[in-house]
């Protein structure tokens, strides 16, 4: 497997690639939520803190929902 290739969006589009490519996307996501539930959040405070969460989820599912519309992952 060409690692290098994960990283393009070229990757995203074959259908071989395509559900590693993904997976990358999801862990990337999840260490970013983690980040800042583990470290911001608890210096920010609830209100703020869970507002932002709120805007991370809305970020979350436009993007699931720009990935299907322009077909970007590969089935």
């Amino acid at each position: 497997m060409n690692w290098k290739l994960l990283f393009t969006l070229d990757a995203a589009r074959d259908p071989e690639l395509a559900p590693h490519v993904y997976l990358l996307y999801l862990l990337l996501w999840t260490f970013f939520v983690g980040l800042f539930v583990l470290f911001v959040f608890p210096i920010i405070g609830n209100t703020l803190g869970f507002v932002i969460i709120g805007i991370l989820i809305i970020i979350f599912v436009y993007l699931v929902w720009y990935f299907h519309n322009n077909r970007l992952f590969a089935d």
